[in-house]
């Protein structure tokens, strides 16, 4: 679908000030509509034609945040609730927003769908802000003429995981918090409190105690070779996000790492394990077949580990046996999981099993993630206060010694 650029004049309603501006549409109608849903009474509305508007439709990456994906769909399912059809709920939502980025989106939308082709496939056509498993619910809804509770089922599943990560991501972003900041401050005192230090007991000919010495030794060394320092960052920050990128052995030993690792690996495993429950038990409540189940639940994990042994179930899917069979007895997956797949696919229940599970997992998730945040934060300020007693110490020693000398 092609965007444009108008200019147009306005008068607002609120207040009766005519207002100019610039905005992107379609057509001169949606103009017309997004400046009535915005307050505003349209006056003049013309075509403006803009290299630089031409060059800022150009985009990368996903538009459409978590938080933004999850409110539209809340919006999606509250106006088909209220009986709106879905041509007219996509207009609706288009022309109300005011996120120019995420403006063209829905209006793509909304011109597909007005076209004739399904909701699913209108968000087929963006891969990066829709995700494999809301167009298969979608798609499973529009088919058996249930859409809003598809909607209603997938925005359950995109809150829940979205809590999970948004807490599991402020557990983990606490100690590199702690760790910045002592950084920050120990090279703070190393480059310009130590020096000074040295240059005094120099002139006094005393010598300064060993902790004393070394910090004056690491100052005088991130000093000298600050460039080389910077530059060394610089290239390990690039190789590593090469490797990350190219390197399916390094990113399978960073994977292996995030299980191993105290408190760490428990969150790691928690969160994969729950989002493979949550998303197969999704899929298969809404009648995908298990073997599509898995290829959508692959695309939502990002643990090599994990994807690994989703490869493995679908080996043994297609060769007529259990999926538990690939789970069990691995260091990255829990007991319990196993066991309860392996019930569900013995007694042909599995879908019900895999929500029990997922709901299992949601609550033990608070649980776990409040006892590791609990556990790192006494850590963290452990580390914290030891590097700054040593500090204290480097800083106290010099002028006690030199005290005790004159008496």
């Amino acid at each position: 679908m092609q965007i444009f650029d108008y200019k147009y004049r306005a008068r607002r309603l609120k207040d009766g000030k005519i207002v100019k501006g610039m905005t992107e549409a379609p057509s001169k109608v949606m103009v017309d509509k997004f400046l009535q849903e915005n307050g505003m009474k349209p006056i003049e509305i013309y075509h403006k034609k803009s290299l630089l508007g031409s060059l800022s439709r150009i985009s990368f990456g996903s538009v459409l945040g978590e938080r933004d994906l999850i409110f539209y769909l809340r919006q999606l399912h509250s106006l088909l609730k209220a009986g709106v059809k879905l041509n007219e709920a996509s207009e609706i939502l288009a022309t109300q927003q005011t996120n120019k980025l995420i403006r063209r989106i829905f209006f793509g939308i909304y011109y597909e769908v007005n076209s004739g082709s399904t909701l699913a496939d209108a968000y087929k056509e963006y891969p990066n802000d829709f995700p494999e498993i809301l167009v298969s619910m979608v798609r499973v809804g529009e088919t058996t003429g249930n859409l809003r509770s598809a909607l209603e089922d997938i925005i359950h599943y995109f809150e829940t995981q979205y809590r999970i990560k948004t807490s599991i991501r402020q557990t983990m972003m606490m100690p590199i918090i702690y760790l910045v900041i002592a950084a920050a401050v120990g090279v703070f005192i190393f480059v310009y409190v130590m020096p000074q230090f040295e240059s005094m007991f120099a002139s006094l000919g005393g010598e300064l105690p060993g902790v004393t010495q070394l910090f004056i030794n690491i100052g005088n060394f991130l000093t000298d070779y600050i460039i080389f320092i910077a530059l060394g960052i610089i290239a390990l920050i690039v190789t590593f996000s090469l490797l990350i990128k190219r390197s399916t052995k390094f990113q399978r030993f960073l994977s292996y790492l995030a299980i191993k690792m105290p408190i760490i690996g428990q969150v790691t495993k928690l969160n994969n394990l729950s989002r493979i429950a949550a998303t197969l038990s999704q899929l298969l409540n809404s009648k995908v077949p298990l073997q599509e189940c898995l290829v959508t639940t692959y695309d939502t994990i990002t643990n090599r580990v994990y994807r690994e042994l989703i490869i493995e179930a679908q080996k043994n899917v297609n060769a007529g046996e259990y999926m538990s069979a690939a789970f069990e007895g691995h260091y990255a997956v829990e007991v319990v999981f196993t066991r309860m797949i392996a019930v569900g696919e013995r007694t042909g229940d599995l879908g019900r099993m895999l929500h029990n599970l997922s709901t299992f997992y949601d609550e033990d998730s608070t649980v776990k993630i409040d006892r590791v945040r609990k556990l790192l934060e006494p850590v963290m300020m452990l580390v914290i206060f030891s590097l700054v007693v040593v500090m204290l110490l480097a800083i106290m020693l010099p002028s006690l010694s030199y005290s005790g000398s004159l008496g």
